[in-house]
């Protein structure tokens, strides 16, 4: 998810198992350049807490405040005004008492005016902005939790994109693939990253209270733009080389260039004036070797960069529900052919329009984190605390939605080892069998029983058509929940039976009415013990006959 501008919008090895709690806080370490020691260190590729020698689990949140600003939406958590010193005692306080270690917070997805990070036309950042930020870390030192504190982007304010925008050129928009690919860009950066680090020095803030810094939260250019939209003459480069532009492969090499210059430059920055802290930035999927429709029109190539780029581990963020697969989108991060690097998923979570519930969320989550393991991740950070208005995008489960269900589901006290999912699958169709009257190559009645909310059946023909579901094994049945796959939308009538242990078919409702594609149709009924298989009869239907899903629950 990337959040830029005034109007916020939302884009959007396994883990060292067992939760180790920090220890008790002591006073600050300090190197003789006033910078403390950080605890949290890389070693032999894993994450260990120096002060124990224990492994630490990388387990928490994205935390954010989500507040009407600028005529839209925007996170203003730092803010004057906005920033609940107590609320985030209370909140970090709970996360620890169920083992999460770790949050992660935009430091400037508010970038420009009074009340956000820089002010136009000012010199260096809010005084008022820094403050808040150092006492988000006092609190977290407080509570045992560890920070990962990311830029979404530069400041609009201040010196900063001034400084990037003498790079822009016919060859090189402006804005991103200026920031990015070009040796201004990552000089604004550095100078960005020095006045942050200063601030927060002056104000003694406990910086041992970062896990690490993140460069950037999502790092990517556009594809539409110059110069990746250029298919002829020659650019030179952040690294002082000159790239032929009708060279797919030269081309590629310059936006790798341009990119590790930037992170390397910041990181450099970063480390002279926290030279113990840990550095990384944060990706989502790129768009190859497998083709996948994350980030849009967006570009980003990572594979490169987990030998090219100075970070200590690296922050890919991957969703269940994807259009590809946990492996296949590791496979186009880089992470088979990696070197022994660390790679956190700094963002995951269960998108609403997916997921029916809470509880369907946390065991899609568990499943997704336990495939992630097999695929190199190393830790993982919830999106969010709290949901993100749809208005601004795609909004997920939070954890405190419905009484905190995923608060506590995935709480590592209650799930010590993210590798392995504790939570049961209630839907029985899930180990079934399913078959229909009828189905399209690319859509069979499997595919309604699979719990992937991107697939569905298809039969490929009017009504009356049927899908049924054979269980496992005997259970009793109480209710079907049925996800509509419908176009265009309607009158529908669908026929439920359940077939019990004589062998006999009994009908036990209908579901009769105006129903639209995406709807989710429930019907609940007096429990049939011993049930061995469900049938769903679609009588009238405007469109062809499909389910995107079919559940069977006790109840």
């Amino acid at each position: 998810m990337s959040w830029r501008g005034v109007a916020l919008t939302l884009a959007v090895g396994a883990l060292l198992t067992g939760c180790v709690g920090a220890p008790a806080p002591t006073e600050t370490e300090r190197a003789d350049d006033g910078a403390p020691e950080h605890p949290i260190q890389i070693v032999d590729g894993a994450f260990v807490d120096t002060r124990t020698g224990r492994p630490f689990a990388v387990r928490g949140t994205n935390y954010f405040n989500i507040v009407p600003a600028a005529g839209g939406l925007q996170d203003r958590f730092f803010s004057p005004g906005v920033f609940d010193a107590e609320q985030v005692r209370s909140d970090f306080d709970g996360l620890a008492a169920r083992g999460y270690t770790t949050v992660r917070i935009f430091l400037d997805t508010c970038t420009v005016g009074p009340v956000c990070i820089a002010e136009a036309g000012a010199e260096g950042l809010n005084p008022e902005f820094l403050d808040n930020i150092a006492e988000t870390l006092r609190i977290a030192r407080d509570a045992g939790i560890f920070l990962v504190l990311t830029s979404n982007d530069l400041p609009d304010g201040g010196p900063y994109t001034a400084i990037a925008d003498r790079g822009s050129s016919a060859e090189f928009a402006g804005y991103r693939n200026t920031v990015f690919l070009t040796a201004e860009g990552a000089e604004a950066a550095s100078r960005y990253w020095a006045d942050l680090l200063t601030g927060l020095l002056e104000r003694s803030a406990p910086l041992d209270a970062v896990l690490a810094w993140s460069i950037v939260n999502e790092q990517w250019v556009f594809s539409a733009q110059p110069p990746l939209s250029l298919d002829e003459g020659e650019v030179t480069g952040a690294d002082g080389r000159v790239y032929d532009l009708a060279d797919a492969e030269q081309k590629r090499a310059l936006v790798i260039a341009g990119v590790t210059n930037y992170l390397n430059t910041a990181a450099a920055t970063i480390r002279e004036h926290d030279p113990t802290a840990l550095v990384t930035s944060g990706f989502f999927a790129p768009k190859f070797p497998n083709p996948t429709s994350i980030g849009g029109d967006w570009y980003v190539d990572t594979a490169p960069l987990l030998t090219a780029a100075d970070l200590d581990f690296f922050d890919f963020h991957a969703y269940p529900a994807s259009d590809i697969s946990i492996a296949q989108i590791a496979e186009n991060f880089g992470m088979p052919d990696a070197p022994d690097v660390p790679v956190i998923m700094g963002e995951v979570g269960a998108f609403v329009a997916d997921y029916d519930s809470a509880a369907d969320a946390a065991l899609a989550l568990q499943e997704w984190t336990a495939d992630s393991c097999a695929a190199g991740f190393d830790g993982w950070l919830q999106w969010g605390y709290l949901r993100a208005p749809i208005a601004i995008g795609d909004a997920a489960w939070g954890l405190r939605d419905d009484s905190d269900h995923l608060l506590d589901a995935l709480a590592p006290t209650a799930w010590p080892d993210p590798c392995t999912p504790v939570l049961v699958d209630p839907d029985l169709a899930r180990t079934g069998t399913a078959t229909a009257s009828r189905e399209l190559p690319d859509e069979p009645a499997a595919a309604a029983i699979d719990g992937e909310p991107n697939t569905q059946w298809g039969s490929g023909a009017d009504a009356p058509q049927w899908i049924e579901v054979t269980l496992a094994e005997p259970a009793t049945v109480g209710l079907v929940r049925l996800r509509v796959a419908q176009y265009p939308e309607g009158r529908t009538v669908h026929v439920v039976e359940v077939r019990g242990a004589d062998g006999a078919w009994r009908e036990v409702g209908v579901l009769d009415g105006e129903t639209r594609d995406g709807d989710v149709l429930e019907l609940e009924f007096a429990p049939v013990p011993d049930a061995t298989a469900v049938r769903v009869t679609t009588r009238t239907s405007p469109s062809w006959v499909s389910w995107r899903s079919v559940e069977i629950l006790a109840d």
